[in-house]
């Protein structure tokens, strides 16, 4: 950024650069096709693009998948794939290996991309929450804590339909019965914190569901 002088981009050199590069490291993406790599990723899933071309870049992804899985259960590299087709490569077809493939770089690379994005907007709307950690380094991972918190990227709610009866908390789910769980909404949740719509950096703990667990 700054290479780039003043005013940046932060979404063009951090937001869509950052996530990618870790993922690519990640899985084990050659580093010759990592642009390329991330560029099929990015048009799969920009949302601003017509069907028919965001349908060929996901089928440009897969096929970009399914010939690297190939290449690891010749020779399994170091990275994630190579690991999980030494480990479970007899167990797994190359459907199941791309379908994880997928979900690590749609889980990991358009979220993250929207969480660096949001993140550097609620800190210049809340300056006064930059100036309370400043230059504190053990205060960074509960002001990330928070931040996830606040803003709980992705949005969008995930129905799930109960298996059987199941009770959470206080409430019977009954079998076929279907939930959207928002994890938002979950995070605003004032029995979770105090004063939950404020961002504070400083909260501790800060507390979230940000990553689904259990759901």
């Amino acid at each position: 950024m700054e290479d780039a002088g003043s005013p940046a981009d932060v979404i063009e050199l951090v937001a869509d650069e950052v996530p990618g590069a870790v993922l690519c490291e990640l899985i084990g993406v050659p580093r010759d096709d990592r642009a390329m790599f991330t560029s099929l990723c990015h048009g799969h899933l920009d949302a601003t693009r017509s069907q028919r071309k965001r349908a060929a870049a996901g089928e440009a992804f897969s096929r970009y998948l399914l010939a690297m899985i190939a290449r690891n259960r010749k020779e399994p590299g170091e990275g994630l794939i190579g690991a999980v087709v030494a480990e479970h490569g007899d167990d797994a077809t190359d459907e199941e290996l791309r379908g994880f493939c997928v979900q690590v770089m749609l889980a990991g690379d358009d979220n993250i991309s929207g969480m660096i994005g949001l993140g550097v907007l609620a800190l210049l709307r809340h300056p006064e929450q930059i100036a309370a950690v400043r230059g504190d380094d053990q205060s960074a991972e509960r002001a990330v804590d928070e931040l996830i918190r606040y803003l709980t990227v992705p949005y969008a709610p995930t129905p799930r339909t109960a298996m059987e009866d199941v009770v959470i908390g206080d409430e019977v789910i009954k079998q076929g019965e279907t939930v959207l769980c928002s994890l938002p909404m979950a995070n605003r949740d004032p029995a979770l914190v105090p004063d939950p719509d404020r961002l504070d950096l400083t909260r501790q703990p800060a507390p979230h569901v940000a990553f689904g667990h259990g759901i």
